[in-house]
This record gives C-alpha cells, structure tokens and sequence, in this order.
C-alpha cells in the first residue's frame, strides 16, 4: 500500500470492486486476512496521511478488467482468469 511505483518505474494504479461487492469481500477475507472496513481504514490512514494512494473504484469485474487492461502498471483482482486477454494475470492458490 505504500508502494507507489513498480520496479521499474513505472506508477502504481490499485482497482478494486466496492466494498459491498462479493468479490471484494471474498478477496480482502481470503487473501487478505482481514475485513473490508480493516482495508478501508488502512487505505485512509495513509492516503490522509500523505503516504499512500487509496485505490479507484469500479463498479463491475468488467469495469475492473477494463480499467488494468488500459492502464500501464495497474492492478487489482477478478474471480477466474478464464477469457482474460492482454492482462498479467497471477493465480492466488487458495
């Protein structure tokens, strides 16, 4: 989260889906071993305190995939990456 650029340079753009989404719930408990307001209040703490970028939010998986597909150095999540074209995509093992 205080990460603001890749290695090489380039700028770190963080998606997600909103907070009430199912997606969203199910990443931030699995992977993230947490709740999504615990993320919320991190992801404010830091963007308030000038040491971190709070991530933008869109509305669908779609709107997401959209969003990493045209945006250089961007990440987020989806559910599967089945169909998922020009996207790096890394596979979390559950």
């Amino acid at each position: 989260m205080r990460q603001i650029q890749w290695s090489d340079g380039l700028r770190i753009t963080a998606y997600v889906l909103p907070r009430q989404h199912s997606l969203h719930l199910r990443f931030t408990k699995d992977q993230l071993q947490m709740f999504p307001y615990q993320l919320d209040r991190i992801w404010n703490k830091l963007t308030y305190s000038g040491l971190g970028v709070a991530p933008i939010t869109v509305n669908t998986p779609e709107e997401l995939i959209n969003a990493i597909r045209n945006t250089p150095g961007a990440i987020g999540y989806i559910e599967s990456a089945k169909d998922v074209e020009a996207v790096n995509v890394i596979q979390i093992e559950k």
